[in-house]
């Protein structure tokens, strides 16, 4: 089953087309890139599926249902950009509970589903130091619990490991991999 499908999206910015017409599908359980020079559409046609921008022409279906008048927070969907964009006044634990308590989840479920990924990213006893005292490759791996506890249908990647050193680069995306696998 088709768990995206993009259909003739099209952006406009100041009168020039940025995307024009772009059409794919993503199978469920299918990891997808889009490849392509600095500039040609590609974190804002990321965007655009996860709501942050509004197309102007086209669809997007995810599950089968068009999301055109989903508002982002209702989506499924969660997009991991370059910067981690944690919250540093959260420490590790309240940043990957997060979107947890933002939909009020049972605090005992929480607490169950939170340390699970910290055990999951190896976060283990960092879960009471803020964002500052932790290492790039730390970060990222807390962005990536935050995005995982909600259980998104849809995890979109902008980029999201650039800035870390190639060790820590290769270390997460492996891990992101065997997460897609499982």
């Amino acid at each position: 089953m088709k768990e995206i499908e993009v259909k003739g999206i099209k952006k406009i910015f100041n009168n020039k087309n940025v995307l024009d017409n772009i059409s794919f599908s993503v199978e469920k359980g299918e990891l997808m890139c889009l490849l392509g020079p600095s500039g040609c559409g590609k974190s804002t046609t990321l965007n655009i599926i996860a709501g942050l921008l509004q197309e102007d022409g086209g669809e997007i279906l995810i599950s089968g249902k068009n999301i055109k008048n989903i508002p982002v927070e209702k989506r499924e969907i969660v997009i991991l950009f370059q910067e981690y964009m944690l919250f540093p006044h959260l420490n590790v634990y309240n940043n990957i509970a997060f979107g947890l308590n933002m939909r009020k989840e049972n605090k005992n479920r929480i607490k169950e589903k939170v340390n699970k990924i910290l055990e999951m990213l190896s976060l283990q006893g960092l879960e009471y130091k803020y964002p500052k005292e932790l290492s790039g490759g730390q970060k990222q791996r807390v962005a990536i619990g935050r995005a995982l506890a909600i259980e998104p249908k849809v995890l979109l990647l902008d980029e999201p490991f650039t800035s870390l050193d190639i060790n820590i680069r290769n270390s997460i995306r492996e891990l992101v991999l065997k997460i897609q696998k499982n």
